[in-house]
């Protein structure tokens, strides 16, 4: 499980890999989840080439501690982890979305579509 050093008593973010999702701990006591499931999208001639998409699907923050900030603090260490690792994101989590659209700092990581054709090959 990888992790953030934290001071004691602070929340804690670890990234759960067996269990395809971020964290924010408190002690033992999880405070918030990022789900993801990671994507093996094939190149243009249709070769998997690795695992290098990961979506993440769904953010979860306890309702006692809404507004705390930890929604943003997830997602940002999840970011911060994807781009460490070379990967592209694609976020299907609307809260996710958003939260990349007020930080365009993070915008690279998107997954970019593949282009367009209407129909026409001329």
């Amino acid at each position: 499980m990888d992790e953030t050093s934290a001071e004691p008593g602070a929340v804690r973010l670890v990234h759960n890999a067996d269990r395809d999702r971020y964290e924010a701990l408190d002690g033992d006591e999880v405070l918030a989840v990022l789900a993801h499931e990671d994507e093996d999208p094939p190149d243009g001639d249709g070769r998997a080439l690795g695992v290098r998409l990961r979506d993440l699907r769904s953010t979860v923050v306890a309702p006692e501690r809404s507004g705390a900030g930890i929604g943003s603090a997830i997602v940002r260490f999840a970011l911060d982890d994807i781009r460490g690792l070379g990967m592209t994101v694609r976020p299907t989590c609307w809260f996710v979305r958003g939260w990349i659209e007020r930080h365009p700092e993070y915008a690279d990581l998107l997954e970019t579509a593949a282009p367009e054709t209407d129909g026409d090959d001329r």
